[in-house]
């Protein structure tokens, strides 16, 4: 089964984090729709806005950045 890395902003306090799974309890998916918790490298589920949540292209910028889909 192929990992994902997402990241998305927290609804408690609007910060990014960062995991490798997102779900809805019901089913995980690499793209979540309604109510969302992302499995955060801190090895907890920690809801997040599903407005937010983006996966890893794979590149990174100039600056050694990771580029995450959604991003301007």
């Amino acid at each position: 089964m192929r990992k994902y890395k997402l990241r998305g902003k927290r609804i408690d306090n609007g910060e990014w984090v960062y995991g490798t799974g997102i779900t809805d309890f019901l089913n995980i998916y690499p793209e979540c729709k309604g109510k969302c918790w992302l499995w955060a490298t801190s090895y907890q589920w920690i809801e997040v806005d599903p407005e937010t949540v983006g996966q890893y292209t794979g590149r990174n910028d100039k600056n050694d950045k990771e580029i995450y889909e959604g991003e301007e």
